[in-house]
């Protein structure tokens, strides 16, 4: 009788600690993912905040300032999402999801016959090439705000996360001016894509489109 008794209560507490463990794994997850959820067919603006911007100069120019005449871009990082590192030795998995208000990269990248896929920094050395820049500023004037719709995974790993309190997942946002107009492109791509801990150190991270 007490040996049925005793099995009974072990069955009971692996249950209750399995039953804690999926509860704590599915909050970990919920705490990366958007808050709120709505219609597939209108779905929830994000909430973007951009870094500081740093601008890049044109190969042939040295000096701090482009020419009025000329487009000048800059690179700033733009955060997604913040989350709170509340324990070591777990990868972190979430998803953004959502409507981001932004002028389409892809219209830059088609500048200089570049994939989408391209990193920013592989159209920063494309730009800072370009001298005559006539393609670029007749894209310029033509691009218009759009809504991009965002559906991704993104996978922080355990051992990139040694000593990380918070973490700021994100991608890489170009601003261009010209002739006194600004414009920002974000570029939602993989290979753009990174995060930010609580020193602004890099982070490596793997996005997967849902």
């Amino acid at each position: 009788m007490r040996n049925r008794v005793w099995e009974t209560c072990t069955r009971t507490a692996v249950a209750l600690a399995v039953s804690a463990l999926t509860l704590t794994t599915s909050a970990a997850v919920a705490s990366a993912a958007p808050a709120g959820t709505v219609a597939q067919s209108s779905p929830a603006a994000l909430d973007v905040s951009h870094g500081r911007f740093d601008l890049v100069l044109p190969a042939a120019r040295t000096a701090r300032t482009a020419a009025d005449d000329e487009v000048t871009a800059y690179h700033g990082f733009s955060t997604f999402q913040s989350l709170t590192i509340q324990s070591q030795g777990f990868d972190i998995e979430g998803r953004i999801q959502g409507r981001l208000r932004s002028y389409n990269f892809k219209s830059l990248w088609q500048v200089y016959n570049l994939p989408s896929s391209s990193g920013w920094k592989v159209w920063v050395a494309s730009f800072k090439k370009d001298t005559s820049q006539s393609v670029l500023k007749e894209t310029f004037r033509s691009e218009q705000l759009i809504d991009v719709m965002i559906d991704i995974k993104f996978r922080v790993s355990a051992a990139n996360l040694h000593g990380v309190s918070t973490l700021r997942i994100g991608f890489e946002t170009l601003r261009l001016n010209f002739n006194g107009t600004t414009k920002d492109f974000t570029v939602v791509n993989g290979a753009s894509g990174g995060a930010k801990d609580q020193n602004n150190n890099d982070v490596p991270v793997d996005f997967e489109p849902v």
